[in-house]
């Protein structure tokens, strides 16, 4: 069972460590577009499709939670909490996109 646990962890991390990515994007590329006056519609494509990039992740991070929860019989509100902290363990935690 440890091993399970092991590898439902991993696959969470991996998971939140994307969805984190993707939602960095998504603030850099708003701190970015409010400095111009005028957005372009490449502008307003770009955040858009960032944006869609971003709900994606969460969205299947989300819903690997509420499969493990189910399974593993734990609490999913305490399991995300639970990979957050994890997460946060990681010395290159946030992650930064370059």
């Amino acid at each position: 069972m440890e091993s399970e646990s092991v590898d439902y962890m991993d696959e969470l991390l991996d998971l939140q460590y994307a969805n984190d990515v993707m939602h960095a994007r998504v603030k850099r590329l708003q701190e970015e577009l409010a400095d111009l006056p005028e957005k372009t519609d490449e502008h307003h494509i770009a955040w858009r499709d960032a944006w869609e990039d971003w709900r994606v992740e969460a969205e299947l991070l989300d819903d690997v939670l509420t499969y493990f929860s189910e399974k593993l019989g734990l609490d999913r509100d305490e399991l995300a909490a639970a990979v957050r902290e994890e997460a946060a363990r990681d010395e290159d935690w946030p992650p930064v996109e370059d």
